[in-house]
């Protein structure tokens, strides 16, 4: 093979990632590699949204409790599910493949895909406006297309894409984070008003909480996208808790002191008025760009496997494309206005995906390997869309649990783990593939 051809090989491998099978073992990434990506997709302006709602909402004590406790929860779910990712070599919609079937995933896949993007369209759309106020000749559309244009040129070339920009982006955004957390401490007062703050409306602490998981739970849900370029266990269960203590955690902190101190957890906003608009626009860009493009990554994936279920063989490059056009699409639209209730709507959603695959790969095929469970997958394995749903509804209906996000993670996870057993039970006795529509041919 000549080199030409060798690169052009390794070209076509990064762009498309592995979207339809596992990852080999020799394309794995070191560990301080994926604690970088972890760290970077978990830097985003959408903390210092939260951050605006714990800060606004909550005392000092319980805004820093609800930050604490909504993070290890994240931690958690993220390794879980990250493990997921490291033993089969899977992206989480072929996991998905697996767990709800050829067909039905294909409708997983597609949901998920749409949630991530509306994400970033509502982060675009409100980061948007902040920079047009701040610079008024840098109209907000313009601000999204030139920022749509940056995320998929790092995006579309896969895991590679992700690490070299979260290795430039990482450090910078620490620093300036620390730097603006040590101007507002530094200010009259110091940190007594954020230490004695009463909110004017509190909110609660189930609420805050609730807000803190919402934000970033379809992260932990599809972390493994990421998850399954690690080389060893350890290599998840690190980055994913640095990934959301120091990425998620420390960056709501900040809004949400920031919130408490100057009754504005807009960051730009803030470190404008701390003198420092040139670091704050560095940071509006750095955070904004490893979110959404990790959120683009991952979206891509989902449209490739949903396409290949439907049998619209279209390669990944492509769907990345159809991916930032959505986010586009959103962001023109003007749901910044309602963040919290597009927060709510994952918070509904996501979990119980999370928690049905956890059941699947930690309860009912945990010996099985990546390649095993996509060959015996059914094209839909009712019982799998069925709890996804029951606990979409019961997280929302019912008052169980600390937030309706845990609610909905335990409910999918109990409610799966009860049917699938039932399933195995009522196909030891009959032979037949109860609850499944279709064979695994």
């Amino acid at each position: 093979m000549t080199t030409q051809t060798a690169e052009q090989s390794t070209l076509a491998t990064d762009l498309d990632d592995h979207a339809l099978e596992p990852v080999p073992t020799d394309r794995r990434k070191s560990l301080l590699q994926m604690i970088i990506i972890q760290i970077g997709w978990n830097i985003s302006v959408s903390s210092f949204l939260v951050g605006g709602v714990v800060g606004g909402g909550t005392t000092f004590g319980e805004g820093m409790a609800a930050i604490v406790v909504g993070n290890l929860v994240l931690a958690i779910v993220a390794v879980l599910v990250g493990l997921v990712g490291y033993r089969t070599g899977l992206s989480s919609y072929l996991a998905a493949r697996a767990v709800f079937g050829r067909h039905g995933a294909a409708l997983v896949s597609l949901m998920l895909g749409v949630i991530a993007m509306g994400f970033i369209g509502v982060l675009m759309d409100t980061w948007g406006g902040a920079v047009s106020k701040l610079i008024p000749a840098v109209p907000p559309w313009a601000f999204v297309l030139a920022f749509a244009i940056a995320i998929t040129s790092t995006s579309i070339f896969g895991i590679k894409g992700l690490a070299r920009f979260s290795a430039i982006a990482v450090p910078i955004e620490i620093a300036i984070a620390l730097v603006a957390l040590f101007k507002i401490g530094g200010g009259d007062g110091g940190f007594a008003e954020v230490l004695q703050h009463a909110p004017v409306v509190p909110i609660g602490f189930a609420t805050a909480v609730g807000a803190v998981i919402a934000t970033w739970v379809t992260g932990a849900a599809l972390v493994g996208d990421v998850a399954r370029y690690a080389k060893r266990p350890r290599d998840v269960l690190i980055s994913s808790f640095c990934g959301f203590i120091v990425g998620a955690g420390v960056f709501e902190t900040i809004a949400t002191v920031s919130a408490m101190k100057v009754g504005n957890s807009n960051f730009v906003l803030v470190m404008q008025g701390l003198g420092l608009l040139a670091p704050a626009a560095v940071m509006l860009v750095l955070a904004l760009w490893n979110t959404a493009d990790n959120n683009l990554y991952s979206a891509s994936l989902a449209f490739t496997n949903a396409s290949t279920a439907i049998r619209l063989r279209l390669r990944k490059p492509v769907w990345n494309v159809v991916s930032i056009l959505i986010a586009i699409a959103v962001a023109f639209s003007g749901l910044a206005g309602s963040f919290l209730t597009f927060l709510t709507i994952i918070g509904l959603v996501a979990p119980p995906f999370a928690g049905v695959l956890i059941a699947h790969f930690w309860v009912l095929a945990r010996h099985s390997s990546g390649r095993e469970l996509l060959r015996s997958a059914p094209a839909v394995r009712v019982e799998a869309l069925v709890a996804w749903l029951a606990a979409a509804v019961l997280s929302k209906f019912t008052d169980v649990l600390l937030a309706d996000p845990i609610e909905g993670l335990v409910f999918g996870f109990v409610i799966y783990a009860v049917l699938g057993w039932g399933v195995v039970l009522v196909k030891r006795r009959t032979g037949a593939p109860a609850l499944q529509i279709g064979d695994a041919s």
